[in-house]
């Protein structure tokens, strides 16, 4: 069984606590002691909460590239596991998807989805056209994922993963579905 990491545990600990309060509200002591860990550990690794947030999201942005660089899946295997996370974690992407926490999200999100595009075509920055398709592609997921999670998630994860495929800007689909 793999150790978790100290960073994991306070990422564990702010996603168990934001199933019973609001992310916003959520103090670092509280996710200190939720942890079990000490205030200088978290001190060790992250500024205040907001970092711990960013490095939950580069987290997750880390394994998406590796499916989608096809390791481990692909494009529908990636939006599969968010669905599965955000259903799972609901209240957290609710608490997470307010002020600085939707720019963390949305930031991570476009960031990962970029570095793999700008991959793909051998270059350092987006064209303008895929920088503005990506970005909104990218916030129009996050708002879905954030009304399927104050609704409820009624409709089956296999069928919401095959929507967010195919309701995917054209231009999008050649760099993003491989």
């Amino acid at each position: 069984m793999k150790r978790r990491t100290s960073k994991e545990v306070f990422g564990e600990a702010l996603l168990t606590l934001a199933r019973t309060e609001s992310v916003e509200r959520i103090t670092v002591k509280q996710i200190v002691e939720e942890s079990g860990l000490s205030l200088q550990t978290f001190y060790n690794h992250f500024h205040d909460k907001e970092d711990l947030i960013v490095w939950m999201y580069r987290r997750g942005g880390e394994r998406a590239l590796a499916k989608l660089e096809g390791r481990f899946g692909g494009f529908h295997d990636l939006a599969l596991d968010s669905i599965r996370f955000y259903r799972e974690n609901g209240c957290f992407l609710q608490g997470s998807m307010v002020g600085v926490c939707a720019e963390i999200a949305a930031d991570s999100a476009y960031s990962f989805l970029s570095a793999f595009v700008c991959h793909r075509l051998n270059r350092e920055k987006l064209p303008e056209e895929l920088a503005f398709y990506l970005q909104m592609y990218v916030y129009a997921c996050l708002h879905i994922f954030h009304v399927y999670s104050l609704k409820g998630w009624d409709l089956p994860e296999e069928r919401l993963a095959a929507y967010l495929e195919q309701g995917m800007p054209e231009k999008l689909k050649p760099w993003l579905l491989c």
